[in-house]
């Protein structure tokens, strides 16, 4: 495999911990964060075949990170910070996020079953609730 083979293979969770860890720490910009994750969420990456999801969750989070809102608009949101906007993932969040996915990895490494199982209950726990917030009353 020649080295322009591995520039389009995914990254692995050292990786993505690094990228993450760096814009905790503010030696990247969460700009260059998305960049870096783009080509997994959004390109032909996107379909790779990921043998850990918990590398995907990292890369969709990694992606999200540069998300600005609109203060006059609630909801609004777009990437970058171009003009006027508000960070929608404060410093706090990004750091808490790496914790949260750091143990989230360990989970999975002690009981892949069973982490998937738990994941799916919370989903389709989410999913009822949803569904009972919209019928009419």
């Amino acid at each position: 495999m020649n080295h322009l083979d591995m520039a389009h293979l995914p990254p692995g969770r050292v990786e993505a911990a690094a990228q993450w860890r760096a814009l905790a720490d503010g030696e990247v910009s969460r700009e260059a964060v998305h960049a870096w994750a783009v080509p997994w969420v959004e390109g032909e990456g996107a379909l790779a075949d990921f043998q850990d999801p918990l590398v995907m969750t990292a890369l969709q989070h990694l992606h999200g990170f540069d998300l600005c809102q609109d203060p006059g608009r609630p909801g609004v949101v777009w990437h970058g910070r171009s003009g006027e906007g508000e960070w929608y993932h404060s410093l706090d969040d990004i750091t808490g996020g790496l914790t949260r996915w750091q143990k989230a990895c360990a989970l999975y490494d002690a009981d892949p079953q069973g982490w998937t199982q738990s994941v799916l209950e919370q989903a389709r726990a989410a999913i009822q609730a949803e569904k009972a917030m919209l019928r009419p009353h």
